[in-house]
């Protein structure tokens, strides 16, 4: 089996890290998911949902009534809705996302660093050895023209 370089293991890093925080994510939806639908039906066992719901059948009566209820029924349901998501951002599958993508993303960072590493590095490395493959053909001519002038100031000699 082949070795992996370090930037496959880098790539291979993050892949995993970012499938982890796709996970992470899916489990934080499922929670404020569920936290959602515990905060609707918590509204609708409320007081105030009972007082707009009585409110309502009599509303051709008491329209004003209806209004006063129907607004104190949208101030509890926002501080309703707000206590649903500090329960979100609070829970630990938000930390864990949260943390997941901090490795995802400082995993993704490090591949990209290394790949423009290590072909800083190779790069460098090739023209180190174009440089003393010109050197030695330098070399060789210098020796071969030379050993040709000798020869030829043999034969005329």
């Amino acid at each position: 089996m082949a070795r992996k370089t370090k930037a496959q293991k880098d790539l291979g890093n993050a892949t995993k890290q970012i499938k982890d925080t796709a996970k992470a994510l899916a489990d934080v939806t499922r929670k404020a998911a569920d936290v959602a639908s515990k905060t609707s039906k918590d509204i609708a066992k409320t007081r105030d949902a009972k007082k707009a719901k009585q409110a309502a059948k009599v509303a051709q009566v008491a329209i004003a009534a209806a209004a006063t209820a129907a607004a104190e029924l949208v101030r509890t349901a926002s501080k309703k809705s707000q206590e649903g998501a500090r329960r979100v951002t609070g829970s630990k599958e938000m930390s864990g996302a949260k943390k997941s993508a901090r490795r995802a993303a400082d995993a993704t960072k490090k591949a990209a660093k290394t790949s423009a590493e290590l072909g800083r590095q190779q790069s460098a490395e090739k023209i180190k050895q174009a440089r003393e493959r010109s050197a030695a053909a330098k070399k060789t001519a210098q020796k071969k023209t030379a050993k040709a002038r000798k020869t030829v100031k043999k034969k005329a000699g």
